[in-house]
């Protein structure tokens, strides 16, 4: 028969409990100094990346202005892209007027140099055109008064459209009677240069115009000319 010596059962947990709790604190050890093992810095390593964060939001901050640069600029160069157009057509306008101009020089000075004119009232460069805005037109022309002039003339200059539309041919007078009895009116001794500009109806065609000087008081026709455009 043989004797074995038999721990109490609380011994065994106590035992086993102690040596549980060896092994975690080793576990620990290891993990809190695992990066001294390795060579791995963990203060290091927490300085890194709250040294990467704050160059992350500088960055950020870097690229929203950017963005509002950019944005910016791309408004200004809008801007000047519309400034352009807009000079460029000011000076295509004014490029017109300068041709009429001198145009208009040029007749007056046949007329200085030749030292007559016909009789009664004339014109000359009268034009018709469109105008930059659709459905719209453009009329220039130089009334003249030869003979004696004893007095100057006073009159009304009368704009007559013919269009064409869906519901047949019509005219429209200018300027219409909205518009002021005084509207249209010219007084001249030598001469004195007319413009203005009329719109149609959308989808009319103008046909041509017919230009009539009235004189005032009366309403007598004193000169009549017809431009055809199509």
């Amino acid at each position: 028969m043989t004797i074995r010596a038999q721990l109490a059962w609380y011994w065994r947990w106590l035992i086993n409990l102690l040596m549980i709790a060896a092994v975690a604190g080793f576990v620990w050890w290891l993990v809190q100094n695992s990066y001294r093992i390795t060579g791995f810095n963990f203060e290091e390593a927490r300085q890194q990346i709250a040294a990467l964060g704050d160059e992350n939001r500088k960055l950020k901050g870097e690229l929203e202005v950017a963005r509002t640069t950019l944005t910016d600029r791309d408004r200004q160069l809008q801007i000047e892209k519309a400034s352009q157009s807009e000079l460029a057509r000011s000076v295509a306008q004014l490029q017109d007027e300068n041709a009429v101009l001198k145009e208009d020089l040029g007749f007056l000075r046949n007329i200085m140099s030749s030292g007559t004119t016909p009789e009664g009232i004339g014109v000359s460069n009268l034009k018709i055109e469109p105008d930059s805005r659709p459905q719209e037109y453009r009329y220039w022309m130089l009334l003249t008064q030869g003979g004696q002039r004893k007095q100057d003339f006073k009159g009304k200059v009368q704009i007559i459209a013919r269009i064409d539309q869906r519901s047949g041919p019509s005219t429209l007078t200018l300027p219409e009677a909205s518009a002021g009895e005084e509207a249209g009116n010219v007084d001249f001794r030598f001469y004195q240069k007319v413009e203005g500009r009329f719109r149609i109806p959308e989808g009319a065609v103008l046909k041509g115009v017919d230009v009539r000087v009235l004189q005032l008081p009366g309403g007598q026709v004193k000169l009549s000319r017809t431009v055809n455009l199509q």
